[in-house]
């Protein structure tokens, strides 16, 4: 039906017959002899100019065309020929062309649309265009997604076969494990009462592959989790999942970051830099507050240990530079009511915010340490003190100051000054006071996390996996695995990027004896848990090789790439904030006859928590 797409054509195209095919954007009737279309594709756009002596029957032509609305298809052929120059557009493909008409066609009259997805000032909001994706799928940012996260793919699956790995498909249906977050439930008529579950990740196919002999496994693999929403987060996505044997952390990771390379010189012709810094936990938390810091911008955290109570607390310091000439008391009360949330949640027990030198609330951590029986007694002494603590800490008139105590206990993947710090720098870079650039990649690993954390504020607090009970222990902690397991750190890596986590992985454990060990002594699972394992475990024992893997969420790799505010503009159809598929109406009731199909029956909400209980 054509030749050519919009994007094709150019200047070089000039006395060219060619036929196009697309939707109508835009129609101006000039007069009853003259009439300009313009067509939009996939690729581009294109001004048709259709003239009464050129086309036959044109008044009837012209008629059609009047009456064509928005986004009708239309089929055009003719000749390219240059516009005059009073009408070329510089800096548009097409700018210097238009198409002289001879035959129109119309493919589709369109009905009134619900909404003109190219007028950006009047886009409804994002739940009138998820139910009209296919509309809203047309703007040319949507478009420009798609191929982008198609291009990534394809980069992807280029690096993965030309290093040597081997696509494998995992099932989609599973088993419900207790190793994360909710799952999907899928019932099944194979027994009554029986489920499948939706994979969370491919995490126990791709350890058994391993055991089979697959050194080298990728997949870009789809992944569920019936979890609460954000931006960032879709109860389905999308990962690229790796997996290698015989190999130590740094053999991962360089593989990694030659993936990322490729991705980033195929996709935007930027070249990334590796190796990548590396950066441990406690230097990330303790420094940025956060686990997947952006190190763009400084405003980093001080501790200072003179400041805490006792040995379990951690006391610590943000300065913002000028901060209490910067923002106005209103300006701070975001600020504020972070911090307020933080001892409501029992996160931070006493923090600061001082716009001198003086004045200090006798509420806050530093009156408290001011006043301490072994601290100075009067106030001149205080005064003087103060001065020399906020000299020592680099904290000058005029600044402002957070100060915090947290409990030593609890792991913080992202602490009260962490938040205070991304928020402080988004404000800072409103102003004019900061500039971080979007252009700048700062790749980081973190490693040498804890390999357990405690659920509570207590030294004896019980313990979980940090991240899931197939990390292996750091080598040098496994003594410790027997006698103080809360201080050995697991071989994990985090890749981040500008402080969003791209993805993360791990040494797994191949011993089935530390495997058993790390269930049943640590995290002390249940029997009845235990033995949902029990298939990895003696796969482990059967010839189990070393062997690591990561997980790159696809999903958020393509909006970094395409720099966009959500992941719902890169999937080509997301499910709405609250989960739903606007679009399609799912989830949808089940009926009754299918209910009773799989022994099913619907309780309110009351009365199932009534039988748990029971």
């Amino acid at each position: 039906m054509r030749t050519h797409t919009c994007g094709d054509l150019s200047a070089e195209n000039v006395d060219q017959e060619v036929s196009l095919c697309g939707w109508v954007q835009n129609i101006r009737v000039l007069s009853e002899t003259l009439v300009f279309v313009q067509l939009r594709d996939a690729y581009g756009s294109m001004q048709l100019l259709a003239e009464q002596s050129r086309i036959p029957h044109f008044s009837e032509q012209k008629l059609l065309i009047e009456n064509l609305s928005t986004d009708s298809l239309i089929s055009v052929a003719g000749k390219v020929v240059r516009r005059p120059q009073e009408m070329v557009r510089d800096g548009v493909q097409t700018g210097q062309i238009e198409l002289l008409v001879d035959k129109i066609q119309v493919l589709n009259h369109a009905q009134p649309l619900p909404f003109n997805p190219h007028v950006k000032s009047a886009l409804p909001g994002e739940d009138t265009r998820l139910a009209h994706r296919y509309l809203d799928l047309r703007r040319p940012e949507l478009q420009h997604n798609i191929r982008v996260r198609s291009k990534t793919t394809m980069a992807v699956r280029q690096f993965m076969d030309d290093n040597g790995f081997v696509d494998i498909e995992t099932p989609m249906l599973f088993k419900s494990t207790p190793e994360g977050a909710r799952e999907f439930l899928v019932p099944t008529r194979i027994d009554a009462g029986s489920c499948y579950a939706l994979p969370q990740s491919p995490q126990q196919f791709k350890q058994m592959l391993m055991a089979a002999g697959f050194d080298r496994y990728y997949q870009i693999a789809r992944c569920f989790r019936d979890e609460d929403l954000r931006a960032d987060r879709q109860p389905e996505f999308t990962q690229i999942d790796v997996e290698m044997s015989f190999i130590k952390k740094k053999d991962i990771q360089d593989v990694m970051e030659l993936l990322v390379q490729h991705i980033w010189k195929t996709v935007k012709n930027v070249h990334i830099q590796v190796p990548f810094p590396r950066m441990s936990f406690a230097d990330a938390t303790s420094k940025y507050g956060s686990d997947k810091p952006d190190t763009r911008f400084g405003l980093e955290i001080t501790q200072v240990p003179e400041l805490r109570v006792d040995d379990h607390t951690v006391a610590e310091v943000l300065v913002v530079p000028s901060g209490a000439e910067i923002f106005s008391t209103k300006e701070l009360s975001p600020f504020i009511d972070l911090m307020r949330n933080s001892q409501n949640n029992n996160e931070s027990k006493a923090i600061n915010s001082d716009h001198d030198l003086s004045g200090t609330s006798k509420a806050t951590l530093l009156s408290r340490w001011l006043s301490a029986p072994s601290q100075a007694s009067n106030t001149d002494e205080k005064s003087l003190r103060l001065k020399d603590f906020l000299s020592s800490i680099s904290a000058k008139k005029g600044d402002l100051l957070f100060v915090s105590e947290r409990s030593a206990y609890v792991t913080p993947a992202n602490t009260t000054l962490g938040r205070i710090r991304t928020l402080m720098a988004q404000r800072l870079q409103s102003k004019g006071h900061l500039v971080i650039p979007s252009n700048k990649y700062n790749f980081l690993w973190i490693e040498d996390f804890p390999l357990f954390s405690r659920e509570v504020d207590d030294a004896n607090g019980r313990l979980s996996a940090t991240h899931h009970p197939f990390t292996a222990p750091a080598e040098k902690d496994l003594p410790l695995l027997y006698t103080d397991p809360a201080k050995v750190h697991g071989q994990h890596y985090d890749l981040v990027l500008n402080g969003i986590e791209l993805g993360g992985g791990s040494i797994r454990v191949h011993d089935p004896d530390v495997q058993s060990y790390i269930f049943k002594e640590i995290l002390k699972l249940p029997p009845k848990i235990q033995s949902s394992f029990d298939h990895l475990v003696t796969a482990l024992g059967h010839g189990c090789p070393p062997h690591g893997g990561i997980a790159l969420g696809l999903d958020r790799l393509v909006a970094i790439l395409t720099e966009s505010p959500s992941l719902r503009d890169v999937i080509a159809f997301p499910k709405s904030s609250n989960g739903r598929d606007l679009f399609m109406h799912s989830p949808s009731m089940a009926t009754s006859e299918q209910l009773s199909e799989y022994g099913l029956q619907v309780c309110s909400s009351r009365h199932a928590k009534r039988q748990l209980i029971e």
